[in-house]
């Protein structure tokens, strides 16, 4: 099994430098890449939302909680789609590098992890029979035996040294995939061989294991789809055209061409079209895509979420009802308010009661695809209904359907 991860490994590493072509500037590190042929497994750690969760009384001790979100990718059939896991880790406190002091001579790890980790709030997972997220309880503190938690401890660990060699590897228009290897390889033991790829949230993820790793299943039919939201049926033509464009791909990147070393500074660089699209999103920061008018319940979401990866809204607001309909994804959440009607009766018959009532409002983020292949909030929608419960108790509802949980 060992060989077969480590074959398999060569092959996404293959892949990923194409897909920094195309995507926008995030960072995954596979790291974790293991099981056999439909059982297959792969964990990308998030490199961009690496959080310190040390307690207030914790501050200024000799231990910090370190936080790296990893989004486990399933092959099988029997398990989900993806876990998103909240991955926390003790570190020990030690010389923090910078820019003006960072030697190679110094200590390995500046952060030392320790065998320990849990499951932080807000992990969950998305269900394969439906495509619907389910939350991941929290863990206690337990051993961390394997190779991906090493991996991830010393990540989540070093967070400074990983944004600097991310950084530092960033040369004009290409990414120097080597010296980032061997920077994080001679400074952290970490494998020199570790890919970078340019996805990084679960949905982004997910895409890539189908498209880069698992591709031939796809093309064949077999990929485990008992939502039946995955199934687009190919013609033997079409089928026969998608494997010719990947045997170019894979010949492209095999023979060294610049398509392997893609740059990722290019996908930031900006347009005179897309600059004068930003401008115009600005005028119109206060309307829905359509150009009505918000209301004030969504003019404050828009504010803060429109343009925004969709891992910033989860991250936020909570794991929220999701569905995706062709192109597009809806994250919805909502609140309900219900008294149940009651009838008083007396020797007379009915002597009076309570008519009862009923309200709810739901907040509604619109998540499309940029140009670059990541999912971003396209529009926000904010709705309240109510029934003999007063228009007041509605705005409490939208008040807190659109407070961060």
């Amino acid at each position: 099994m060992r060989r077969i991860a480590s074959d398999l490994l060569h092959a996404a590493s293959l892949t990923v430098m194409a897909a920094l072509s195309t995507q926008a500037f995030a960072f995954g590190a596979v790291v974790q890449y293991e099981g056999e042929i439909d059982d297959r497994v792969v964990y990308v750690a998030d490199l961009r939302y690496m959080l310190n969760r040390t307690p207030p009384a914790m501050v200024g001790g000799d231990l910090e909680i370190r936080e790296l979100p990893v989004t486990a990718v399933y092959e099988n059939a029997g398990k989900p789609e993806f876990v998103h896991m909240k991955l926390q880790f003790q570190c020990a406190v030690g010389k923090r590098p910078n820019n003006s002091d960072f030697k190679l001579a110094e200590s390995k790890n500046f952060f030392r992890a320790s065998n320990t980790f849990r499951i932080g709030a807000g992990s969950y997972q998305l269900r394969r029979a439906d495509l619907k997220t389910e939350p991941v309880a929290e863990s206690d503190w337990k051993a961390a035996r394997a190779p991906m938690l090493a991996k991830a401890a010393i990540i989540a660990c070093n967070s400074i040294e990983i944004d600097q060699a991310l950084h530092a590897a960033i040369k004009g228009k290409t990414f120097d995939f080597e010296g980032f290897g061997k920077r994080i390889a001679a400074y952290l033991g970490l494998p020199a061989d570790m890919p970078v790829i340019g996805a990084s949230l679960p949905s982004e993820v997910l895409d890539f294991a189908w498209e880069n790793l698992w591709w031939s299943k796809v093309l064949d039919g077999k990929r485990p789809d008992p939502s039946g939201k995955w199934a687009q049926p190919l013609s033997e033509a079409d089928k026969q055209a998608a494997l010719a464009t990947l045997r170019k791909k894979q010949q492209d990147l095999e023979s060294g061409t610049e398509s392997m070393r893609a740059s990722l500074l290019e996908s930031l660089q900006k347009t005179g079209k897309e600059m004068k699209a930003d401008l115009e999103a600005a005028k119109n920061a206060d309307k829905h895509a359509d150009g009505s008018k918000m209301n004030k319940y969504e003019a404050k979401l828009a504010a803060v979420f429109r343009g925004q990866p969709e891992e910033k809204v989860v991250q936020i607001m909570g794991n929220p009802e999701f569905n995706q309909v062709a192109g597009t994804r809806f994250l919805r959440y909502t609140e309900y308010w219900e008294r149940a009607a009651v009838t008083v009766y007396g020797a007379q018959g009915v002597v009076g009661g309570d008519a009862g009532g009923f309200a709810k409002c739901f907040a509604e983020f619109r998540v499309r695809q940029d140009a670059h292949g990541q999912w971003r909030v396209d529009d926000v929608l904010v709705r309240g209904d109510y029934q003999g419960a007063g228009l007041g108790k509605v705005s409490l509802l939208c008040e807190d359907a659109t407070r961060p949980k």
